[in-house]
Parts: C-alpha cells; sequence; structure tokens
C-alpha cells in the first residue's frame, strides 16, 4: 500500500533555515532506514568537510581549499590554491627546498609554490 507522501520543509539543526525534503529524498531515506535529516545539504556537506578535516588534523580556515598530492613526494596536503595545467604543485616542505634551490623544477612545468595549508 503506497503511502500518500509530499515534500515537506525541515528546519536545519545548523543554520535554522527551511530546507525542501523532497518526496525522492523521503524514499531513499526510508528504503535505507534513515531517520528525517536534521541538517539542510550545506550544512551536512560543512560537517563533513569539518570532520575530514579533524580526522586528517587540517587547519580549517573560511577559505575554499583544494585536496592535492605533492609533484615532488607525493604526500597528499590541503592547499587554497586549484591547480592549472602545466604547473607544478608542492606540499610545505617540498616548497622549502625548492626555495633554497635544493631542488629544480621537475618535468619541465613551472613551479606554482607553497600552498599553504
Amino acid at each position: 500500500m503506497e503511502e500518500n507522501i509530499e515534500d515537506k520543509f525541515l528546519i536545519c539543526k545548523d543554520c535554522k533555515r527551511k530546507f525542501l525534503f523532497s518526496i525522492r529524498e523521503q524514499k531513499q531515506f526510508g528504503q535505507k532506514g534513515w531517520a528525517n535529516p536534521v541538517r539542510c545539504k550545506v550544512c551536512r556537506r560543512m560537517k563533513k568537510i569539518l570532520n575530514l578535516a579533524l580526522e586528517e588534523n587540517v587547519s580549517i580556515s573560511d577559505e575554499v581549499q583544494f585536496s592535492e598530492v605533492c609533484d615532488k613526494c607525493n604526500r597528499k596536503f590541503y592547499t587554497r590554491i586549484k591547480r592549472k595545467t602545466g604547473i607544478n604543485i608542492y606540499c610545505d616542505d617540498c616548497w622549502e627546498e625548492i626555495k633554497r634551490g635544493d631542488l629544480n623544477a621537475e618535468n619541465g612545468k613551472k613551479d606554482e609554490g607553497m600552498a599553504k595549508s
């Protein structure tokens, strides 16, 4: 027997704004056995980012951060610089070596510089 489901508006626990809990989402949540969401999509996404940053011991700023891999040591790090084609990007440690002249640019790519976390 099919229930009469309609779109619902819920109040976000974090930002206190109204958000739509659509019929499609209600069905998905029901199939998975989940309770109704308590946060809007934006706040849910921010909570996931915060949890990931805390798990990986990464500082959080108000600026957008990108996950990158250092072109020298292959270490994963977060940066405000978005990678551009043909540009090397380095973690803080490798960039310090480059600034001291310990490493030359590899693969004929231009060096973007240090990617601050």
